[in-house]
């Protein structure tokens, strides 16, 4: 009787958070967003209209992550990746795998699915930007789950970057982007944009108010 005495429910334990064994990558472009980085073995998604610097916030993170001589990889859609634009925002494209997927959004899913189950990635980039929202309903949630539970307790971090989100409960941060102001220099039949503001929302995550972004863009 005793020992039945000294039992206790499950809910009167205490809870100790689990840490990653890997340090967080922290984009310096993001710091106000995400003051402890982005977590390894998660999905991040980055997601707004056109022209509300999604992929320059993507090409930063590459970017901070080449940097530190992780290999990471590039899932295009549409063949929207510009290898000259990702150098200038300082990817290292020795380090970078660039899967083309010629408009077939299932080759890309598998693309996805293969790279994130070999392992040894820092950041695999899937986007999704420009795709027909028929054709992204398409894609099972299971997939997301499958995708989630593949990096988990690895290094990797799945970061989607598309118009609306897509990843929903699977994903640990969504960062939505408004267009703001642009900046342009030069004259009105030469004009040149040389920044962007926007204002960045966290939807998950420890940041629940919006917070204005500066994104310079590359010469």
């Amino acid at each position: 009787m005793a020992n039945i005495a000294r039992l206790r429910v499950a809910s009167e334990l205490p809870s100790i958070p689990e840490e990653s064994q890997f340090i967080s990558l922290v984009p310096r472009s993001l710091i106000k967003i995400f003051p402890k980085g982005i977590a390894r073995g998660s999905i991040a998604e980055i997601y707004g209209p056109r022209s509300s610097g999604r992929l320059s916030l993507c090409l930063q993170i590459l970017a901070q992550a080449t940097v530190q001589s992780e290999v990471c990889a590039v899932i295009d859609l549409y063949d929207s990746f510009s290898p000259v634009c990702a150098a200038s925002a300082g990817v290292r494209l020795e380090k970078l795998v660039w899967v083309r997927s010629r408009g077939n959004a299932e080759h890309a899913i598998r693309a996805a699915d293969l790279l994130l189950h070999a392992g040894g990635f820092g950041v695999v980039l899937l986007d999704l930007c420009e795709a027909n929202a028929r054709i992204l309903n398409r894609i099972p949630l299971s997939y997301w789950y499958r995708f989630r539970r593949a990096i988990e307790h690895t290094p990797t971090i799945l970061l989607v970057c598309a118009d609306s989100i897509q990843a929903r409960s699977c994903s640990n941060n969504q960062l939505q982007l408004k267009p703001n102001v642009f900046h342009w220099a030069g004259t009105a039949l030469h004009r040149l944009l040389r920044g962007l503001e926007v204002n960045a929302i966290l939807r998950k995550g420890t940041v629940v108010r919006p917070e204005s972004l500066f994104l310079k863009m590359s010469a």
